[in-house]
């Protein structure tokens, strides 16, 4: 009986003190806001990773500033969001072809970066 106890007990141990692994805070996504009066139609491609033509369906629909302060700046203007990973990424939209953006960018994990185009 006394063995049972000595088993169980390192049993309980043994299960205590297996590898543990836990992850707090916040997960914050590396961001790239680009917009512009006219979006849709465009091609917009940030390599590695992500090329699109930019329809309707992929336009984020703004949002009110703080405590619901207007932008007047950017609520009138197109606006895509595109998650993408931390390091060099390149830019590059084009419109029927034609290249009206080629830029590098460098992203910090987290970091959100916005691009205007003209």
């Amino acid at each position: 009986m006394r063995n049972f106890f000595v088993f169980v007990l390192a049993a309980i141990l043994v299960g205590c003190g297996a590898h543990q692994e836990r992850a707090s805070g916040i997960d914050e996504d590396t961001t790239l806001i680009i917009r512009g009066e006219t979006l849709v139609g465009l091609t917009v491609s940030v390599t590695p990773g992500f090329s699109r033509a930019i329809g309707e369906e992929d336009l984020t629909k703004f949002t009110m500033g703080i405590a619901g302060a207007a932008d007047s700046e950017n609520q009138n203007l197109e606006t895509i969001t595109i998650k993408v990973e931390s390091g060099l990424q390149r830019l590059t939209v084009t419109k029927n072809g034609s290249i009206i953006l080629d830029k590098e960018l460098h992203f910090t994990n987290g970091q959100t970066r916005e691009v205007r185009i003209r």
